[in-house]
């Protein structure tokens, strides 16, 4: 086995211009730490997939406010399924298509007709709710179909977010299924049939350009082993780093590169109250159980869903995904009063007999715990170093 300290060498590559005290002392602290769980990942990153993504926010002598970025791993050419994450891009581009449409209440109040899926009707605005604060995937499925797998990826290319493909609904079908945008209608408060379409086709299939996504050894289907890989060709995939991109600009628009979405700022800040949004929904009998839906339900950096854990005094938001093994979050958090801000999205595969859907894979035992002590980790020293700063 390849020492820890040896890997830990590459962690957190530099990727703008000067090395920074911050990757020295995390990556002090990594070494020093004796979590069996930090241990074994980072002795074992390809096996895992780990990928991390963490951007400082600072400020500089004149006030203005920068961005400090380091990845560990170049996973460019390393298939990720994303699950939720590709929540993101779909919540951004539908709000960009309502603006564009102009026959929306600005209030989302409108009722968005699906009779494809089981929630027949609901409001955009609480599809948008559901979708990013407990991560339904009804909310996806219909908001997919209102806005079209056409629409969003033709805007991912224009928006030079060229690596990421939402093709994909969280249901079973062909890939010439997934790439229809179902018919939906949506109508107004009173009543009034404000804007539907029909089925509406890809002009052809499209799919993801990574290789390697035949993954595994097998998948169950029912009580049978298929003993072959399973293949993620016509999944989604977002990119690790589009998405953190796409949290970035939630945030702060003007300090990233890419072009900005047609949304407005009340559009944006309504983003971030959804992802920041208790799960605890007592009005949606699914989601009143406060022992699974508790106040740290999907928020894994830093937290790990530990439901006891508190920090009553950061700023937080996030969106994070969890599906055949693989798990990752991308993450906001800001302490005003340690001038501690940050945004660290991590990734990591924890399927190690390598079977898809026979619900044996290391959520709880190696990969929440990893990145509540990942997230631990950089926090808690981040406050210690600014605190020695002030002295």
């Amino acid at each position: 086995m390849k020492k820890l300290g040896g890997i830990l060498l590459l962690l957190f590559c530099f990727f703008l211009n000067s090395k920074s005290q911050i990757v020295d002392s995390i990556q002090s602290i990594i070494n020093r730490d004796t979590s069996l769980v930090i241990k074994e990942v980072f002795s074992h990153p390809e096996f895992y997939r780990l990928r991390i993504i963490l951007t400082e926010v600072s400020t500089d002598s004149k006030g203005k406010r920068k961005l400090t970025t380091w990845h560990y791993r170049d996973t460019s050419k390393e298939y990720f399924y994303p699950a939720s994450l590709a929540k993101i891009p779909l919540v951004l581009l539908t709000f960009q298509f309502i603006n564009e449409q102009k026959v929306f209440s600005k209030d989302l109040s409108d009722t968005l007709f699906d009779l494809s899926c089981p929630v027949k009707k609901r409001t955009i605005h609480d599809d948008l709710l559901l979708m990013l604060s407990v991560s339904d995937n009804y909310a996806f499925n219909r908001l997919y179909n209102f806005v079209g797998c056409k629409y969003i990826n033709i805007s991912l290319l224009k928006k030079k977010y060229l690596n990421t493909y939402v093709i994909h609904r969280f249901e079973g079908g062909s890939p010439d299924y997934h790439q229809t945008a179902l018919p939906v209608e949506v109508n107004s408060k009173t009543g009034n049939r404000v804007y539907n379409h029909q089925a509406d086709t890809m002009y052809c299939l499209i799919r993801h350009s990574i290789a390697d996504s035949l993954i595994g050894i097998g998948y169950m289907v029912d009580d049978s082993l298929v003993k072959k890989p399973k293949s993620f060709r016509f999944h989604n995939y977002v990119d690790f780093r589009d998405v953190h991109d796409m949290l970035i600009s939630l945030k702060y628009p003007n300090l990233t590169k890419r072009r900005p979405f047609n949304i407005t700022e009340d559009q944006r800040e309504l983003i971030i109250k959804f992802l920041q949004t208790s799960p605890l929904h007592p009005e949606t009998k699914e989601y009143s159980d406060t022992s699974i839906y508790h106040q740290n339900y999907l928020k894994y950096n830093l937290f790990g869903q530990d439901k006891n854990v508190s920090y009553p005094n950061i700023e937080y938001f996030n969106k994070a995904a969890m599906a055949y093994g693989f798990l990752s979050d991308c993450s906001y958090l800001k302490d005003s009063a340690k001038n501690v801000e940050f945004f660290l999205s991590v990734g990591l595969y924890v399927n190690k007999d390598g079977v898809f859907n026979d619900n044996k894979y290391e959520y709880d035992s190696i990969g929440l715990p990893f990145m509540k002590r990942l997230g631990e980790l950089i926090y808690l020293k981040m406050k210690q170093r600014n605190s020695s700063t002030k002295k």
